[in-house]
């Protein structure tokens, strides 16, 4: 069972963010503020609001379900420079128990910006505990924390801890890279944030294929559509 550490909003100034506050504001029971400790609980409750989904339940179950053939997509992708860092992160996973499903969750998560093209470098960062504040950067970010500085395509296996960013602040602190993921997904569409430019694919994929909330879009990105067709 994952663990969540308290949160603290900070105070910001930009239009997404402030949408942000008042998200968190609507689902406490108190006023928020600097010393308000809005858990994941209250955040999927709103979400759930929004789109009458259990968005762990879903996730999760989407996810797993799409694992095995997502790794086996990814398995046969290992030529140019994404391929390289897929073969990494292949290798990396092979090193973990593969009883623990958060690492299979993680390495299927991770893989697939790869397999999609995208740099996810600027959205997935890791370092160590002394390196965290030179790292806590970036309008959207997972910065997950680790025991030593190698990591494959800046995914922590497993994490000491992995931290959510907003405006270059951290928003919430998880142990796990795939819960903080999914926190990171609910706040960006909880408040209708455009996804990160580098990672749109990804961040779609998650939105119109595991979760199915297509927002009554016609069709799917041409490599989104491809993947889609090449999972079934």
């Amino acid at each position: 069972m994952w663990k969540c550490f308290p949160f603290t909003v900070v105070q910001m100034a930009t239009p997404d963010v402030l949408k942000l506050r008042v998200i968190l504001d609507e689902v406490n029971a108190e006023k928020l503020n600097l010393h308000s400790r809005p858990d994941t609980a209250q955040l999927y409750g709103e979400f759930h609001r929004i789109t009458n989904q259990s968005l762990q339940y879903s996730f999760f179950a989407a996810l797993d379900k799409n694992t095995p053939q997502l790794l086996k997509l990814y398995k046969g992708r290992k030529t140019g420079a994404f391929g390289e860092k897929m073969a990494d992160l292949l290798m990396a996973y092979d090193e973990q128990d593969k009883s623990d499903i958060s690492a299979t969750r993680t390495a299927a998560l991770a893989g697939l910006p790869l397999y999609l093209k995208e740099d996810s470098s600027v959205i997935f960062k890791s370092c160590k505990e002394e390196e965290f504040e030179a790292f806590q950067e970036g309008a959207v970010a997972l910065l997950g924390v680790v025991a030593e500085e190698d990591t494959a395509a800046g995914i922590p296996f497993p994490p000491l801890h992995v931290s959510v960013i907003l405006e270059d602040q951290v928003v919430m602190t998880l142990r796990s890279w795939t819960d903080a993921l999914v926190v990171l997904f609910s706040l960006i569409y909880a408040v209708n944030m455009s996804y990160p430019a580098k990672l749109s694919g990804f961040f779609e994929f998650i939105q119109v294929v595991l979760l199915n909330l297509d927002d009554g879009r016609k069709q799917l990105k041409p490599k989104l559509q491809a993947l889609k067709n090449e999972r079934e």
